[in-house]
């Protein structure tokens, strides 16, 4: 993501237009820096990133079967 484009979204998600569907999810409480630090990342970053995260949900299952 080049410099401009960096800011012209985090004009976006300051400032969302009326109505759009970026409002709109800023309305619902979405966090929108999320999106930010997403697309700061390559896409082997954001995919080894989801991966760790279902690591984890895998140990709480496992975990929660050994507590039963």
């Amino acid at each position: 993501m080049t410099l401009e484009q960096e800011k012209l979204l985090l004009d976006l998600i300051n400032d969302p237009p009326p109505g759009s569907d970026l409002a709109k999810a800023q309305e619902f409480g979405v966090d929108l820096t999320l999106f930010h630090s997403s697309l700061r990342r390559s896409p082997t970053e954001r995919s080894r990133a989801l991966s760790d995260g279902a690591g984890i949900f895998e140990a709480a299952k496992d975990l929660s079967r050994k507590l039963k």
